[in-house]
C-alpha cells in the first residue's frame, strides 16, 4: 500500500486500514505469536529434554548396583566436591575460549570429540546391559515354623536368643532360662536350660539379664546369679534377701534397696535399685560372698527398669550399656567415688529422645576397617532404633579420652527406611568378618550391606516379630525370624540378593563401545543435527545419571543456584558463554541440541552467531493489504546440554537418595517444575534474544522439588544431609 493510495481514500476507510494494520502488527510482534512460529522447534525441544532424563532414569539402576559414585559414598554429601566440579566447569570454558581466540579449534574439535567418544560410553555400555540384566528378584519365603516355650528375652550375640518360663508353683517358684544358637536352630530345641529359684519372691516379679563377653548375670528381685553364657553353668550365686527382725524372710539387701539390675564386673556386683540408686559390692576373695556396699550413686530419675527396659550390655570392662524407652546410655563403673555425699552415676555417653526407643544394639561397626576377629574390645559401634522410624548410630572409641569416646556415625543413611523400628541388629551374613545391619520394621527386615547400607534383600515379618537370625550350614544360608512365640525359617538363595557391584558382560560392553565409536565417526563425517542430537542426548543422559547418583539433593540443589548464578553473568555480563557457544556451533559439536524449524534445515549450513542475537530489534513489518504468504522458516532453537543435565540431576539426585516410598513421585514434581521454567524461558527465546536458560530451569527445578517434598515428606525434604 502506498502513501498516495492512503491519502486518495477517505478518513473512515483510512482510520479502519490503519486500526487493521495496528492489529496485525501487534500479533505478529507479540510473544504468543512468535512462539507459535516457533512451536515446531519448542516441542522439539521438549521432546529432547524429556526423553534425555528419562533415558537417565533408565540406565540409573547399573549405575546403583555397580555404586559408581563420582566422588564415593562419603562424598555424596560434601560440599567441596561441588565446588571443585564449578572449578572444572570454570577451567574449561576458559580453556576452549582461549584457545578459539588464538584460532587453535582443530584442537578444540579433537579434543573434545575425543571426551565425548568416552562420555558416549557411560551411556551406550549401561544401556546394552540394561536390555540384557535381569534386576527383578526372587522373593524369601518361609518354609518351618516352630514353637518355643516362654517369653523372648534379648538376643545373645548376633546368632541366637534367649527365652524366659517361670515354671513351678507358689511353693517352688524358678526362672527357667534357654538358649538358642544357630545349630540348635535347626533341631527346633534349645542349646541349653537353666533353672534357678526365685523364692522368696513371687511370680509378679520380674528377671532381668546384663550380657557381659562370657557369661550373664540375672537377677530376679530376690537373687543375683551368673551363668556361663556358653553352657548354660551356674557360676556365682548371690542371695538378695534377708530376714527381718520378726525372722520374716524379705527381698532386696539388708540396707534397704532392691534388687532389679545387676551386672557383675571388676572386683565385685553393681545392684540398680527401683528407687534409682547403684551400689557396689565387692566380692569377698575368701567366701564369695558380697561384702557391705563399697560405694553408692544416683541415677537420673527418668531411668526406669520396668516396662521401659530394653537391654543392658557390658560393652567392655568399666562400661555399661543401659537402654530404656526414653534413653541409651553408657555408665562408667568405678569401685570407689569421689565424695561422701550423693553422686551421680557416671555416665559417658547419653542419647535421650521425647520419642519412644523400641530397639538397640552394640557390636562390631559396619565402618570399622578391621576384622571382626581383630577387635580387640577397644572400638564397638552402637545403634538405636525409635517408634518413629528414626535410626541413629555411634561409634565408639575406647582409646580416647573419657567425653570423647562416642562420635555420632553421618553414614546412616536410613532415614524413612520403616515407618516404626521393631529391632535393629548387627550382623554378618555373608561371614565376611565386616559387619552389615538388619533394620526390622512392622511389615519387613532389610539387610543392608557394607558401609553403604544398600539393601541386598528383604524379608517379610509378622507383627509379633522380635529378632532375626543368619545361620550358615553347609554353605546354605537360612533366615529365621523370631516372633514372640514361634521361630519360621527359610533358605536364601543367590536369585534373593539384588545385583552388587559392576555387572559388565563381554557382549553388551563390546556392542556399547561399538555404537559409541560409530556414532562419533558419523558425527564426525556428517555433522547434521540429527546426528548432533543423537550423540548430545546419549551423553547428556550419562554425565546426569553420574552426577545424579554422586550427590545428595541439598548438593544438587546448591550446585545449581552457583552455576545458574554464573550462567546468567556469562551470558548478560561477560558475555564469554555465546562466545563459548558460537566455537560449538561452529565445530559443529554436541554439547548442545538443535531443534529445527523446518525439515529443510541443515545444521551444517549455521552460520547465526549467538553474540549477534543478545540485542535483537523487533522490525517493522511492511504494511501491505495482501495476505502474507510465510517462507520457510531455516532457522533452529539451541540448548546447551548443560541447560538439561542440571535440572535433570536433580530429578536423577531424587530417585537415588530419597525415601523409595516418595522419590519418584518428588522427581517428578521436580521435572514437572524444570518444563514450567522452560516454558518461562521460551518467552524470551521467542523473541530471538540469546538467554541464560539456568535461572529458569533450574529454579523451575528446584521450586518443584520443593513443593514436591513438602507435599510427600513434610518438613523433612529442607534437612539437606550435607557436610563440608
Amino acid at each position: 500500500m502506498s502513501d498516495a493510495e492512503v491519502l486518495g481514500s477517505s478518513p473512515e476507510s483510512a482510520e479502519a486500514k490503519f486500526v487493521q494494520l495496528e492489529q496485525e502488527l501487534v500479533q505478529e510482534t507479540s510473544v504468543i505469536a512468535l512462539m507459535k512460529d516457533q512451536m515446531t522447534s519448542m516441542f522439539g525441544m521438549v521432546f529432547m529434554f524429556i526423553i534425555t532424563i528419562v533415558l537417565a532414569l533408565y540406565i540409573r539402576p547399573w549405575y546403583d548396583v555397580a555404586e559408581l559414585h563420582a566422588f564415593g559414598e562419603a562424598g555424596a554429601t560434601q560440599v567441596r566436591f561441588i565446588f571443585l566440579e564449578l572449578v572444572m566447569i570454570f577451567i574449561f570454558t576458559a580453556v576452549v575460549i582461549a584457545l578459539a581466540r588464538y584460532k587453535k579449534e582443530w584442537i578444540i574439535k579433537y579434543g573434545i570429540m575425543g571426551v565425548l567418544t568416552i562420555a558416549l560410553m557411560y551411556t551406550t555400555v549401561p544401556l546394552m546391559h540394561m536390555l540384557v540384566i535381569d534386576f527383578e528378584v526372587e522373593e524369601f519365603d518361609y518354609q518351618e515354623t516352630f514353637s518355643y516355650g516362654g517369653d523372648y528375652v534379648s538376643d545373645l550375640g548376633m546368632d541366637g536368643f534367649l527365652t524366659h518360663e517361670l515354671i513351678g508353683n507358689f511353693t517352688n517358684w524358678e526362672d527357667s532360662l534357654s538358649y538358642y544358637s544357630p545349630s540348635s536352630l535347626s533341631t527346633k530345641q534349645a542349646q541349653w536350660t537353666t533353672n534357678f529359684s526365685r523364692l522368696p519372691a513371687g511370680d509378679f516379679e520380674v528377671m532381668r539379664v546384663v550380657e557381659s563377653e562370657n557369661y550373664l548375670t540375672l537377677t530376679n528381685t530376690a537373687w543375683i546369679w551368673t551363668i556361663n553364657s556358653q553352657s548354660g553353668a551356674i557360676e556365682n550365686v548371690f542371695p538378695c534377701h534377708y530376714q527381718d527382725d520378726q525372722g520374716v524372710l524379705q527381698t532386696g539387701m539388708p540396707n534397704g534397696y532392691s534388687c532389679d539390675l545387676a551386672v557383675m564386673a571388676l572386683d565385685g556386683v553393681f545392684i540398680f535399685s527401683k528407687t534409682g540408686e547403684v551400689y557396689y559390692h565387692v566380692i569377698s576373695p575368701n567366701t564369695g560372698a558380697l561384702l557391705p556396699p563399697q560405694a553408692h550413686w544416683v541415677l537420673p530419675s527418668y531411668i526406669s527398669y520396668g516396662s521401659g527396659f530394653i537391654e543392658a550390655t557390658q560393652i567392655s570392662e568399666d562400661r555399661l550399656l543401659l537402654v530404656t524407652d526414653k534413653t541409651a546410655m553408657v555408665m562408667v563403673l568405678k569401685e570407689t567415688k569421689e565424695s561422701l555425699t550423693n553422686e551421680l552415676m557416671p555416665i559417658e555417653f547419653e542419647y535421650f529422645t521425647e520419642e519412644t526407643l523400641t530397639a538397640a544394639d552394640f557390636g562390631h561397626s559396619p565402618w570399622s576397617d578391621t576384622n571382626i576377629s581383630e577387635n580387640l574390645g577397644s572400638a564397638g559401634f552402637l545403634i538405636v532404633g525409635e517408634a518413629n522410624g528414626n535410626v541413629t548410630g555411634w561409634e565408639w572409641d575406647g582409646t580416647k579420652t573419657v567425653t570423647n569416646q562416642f562420635t555420632l556415625q553421618e553414614k546412616m543413611n536410613v532415614a524413612g527406611l520403616v515407618d516404626s523400628v521393631v529391632q535393629v541388629q548387627i550382623t554378618d551374613l555373608d561371614d565376611s568378618g565386616y559387619t552389615d545391619l538388619l533394620i526390622s520394621g512392622t511389615a519387613e527386615s532389610y539387610w543392608l550391606h557394607t558401609q553403604l547400607l544398600k539393601n541386598r534383600i528383604s524379608f517379610s515379618v509378622g507383627e509379633e516379630f522380635v529378632h532375626g537370625i543368619f545361620v550358615s550350614t553347609d554353605s546354605v544360608d537360612s533366615f529365621y525370624a523370631v516372633s514372640s512365640t514361634d521361630v519360621s525359617s527359610g533358605i536364601i538363595t543367590d536369585d534373593m540378593y539384588t545385583l552388587d557391584g559392576l555387572q559388565l558382560y563381554d557382549i553388551p560392553f563390546f556392542v556399547g563401545v561399538f555404537i559409541a565409536l560409530l556414532l562419533m565417526v558419523l558425527l564426525y563425517v556428517h555433522s547434521e543435527w540429527y546426528v548432533v542430537n543423537t550423540v548430545g542426548i546419549l551423553v547428556g543422559a550419562g554425565v546426569i545419571v553420574m552426577l545424579g547418583v554422586a550427590f545428595v539433593p541439598g548438593l544438587i540443589m546448591i550446585f545449581m543456584i552457583l552455576a545458574a548464578v554464573y550462567d546468567a553473568w556469562a551470558v548478560y555480563r561477560s558475555k564469554h558463554m555465546l562466545e563459548l557457544a558460537d566455537t560449538m556451533i561452529g565445530l559443529q559439536l554436541p554439547i548442545l541440541l538443535v531443534a529445527p524449524q523446518d525439515k529443510g534445515y541443515s545444521f551444517k549450513d549455521e552460520k547465526t552467531r549467538m553474540v549477534d542475537k543478545v540485542e535483537v530489534p523487533q522490525q517493522m513489518p511492511q504494511m501491505s493489504s495482501k495476505k502474507v504468504i510465510k517462507k520457510k522458516n531455516s532457522e533452529a532453537l539451541f540448548m546447551g546440554l548443560g541447560d538439561i543435565i542440571f535440572p535433570g540431576m536433580l530429578v536423577l539426585s531424587a530417585v537415588q537418595w530419597l525415601d523409595s516410598d516418595n522419590s519418584f513421585a518428588i522427581a517428578m514434581f521436580a521435572l514437572a517444575g524444570s518444563l514450567l521454567g522452560y516454558l518461562a524461558l521460551m518467552t524470551y527465546v521467542a523473541r530471538g534474544k540469546a538467554q541464560a536458560g539456568l535461572p529458569l530451569l533450574n529454579g523451575g527445578a528446584i521450586v518443584g522439588y520443593l513443593i514436591g517434598g513438602l507435599i510427600f515428606m513434610g518438613s523433612e525434604i529442607f534437612n539437606l544431609g550435607i557436610s563440608l
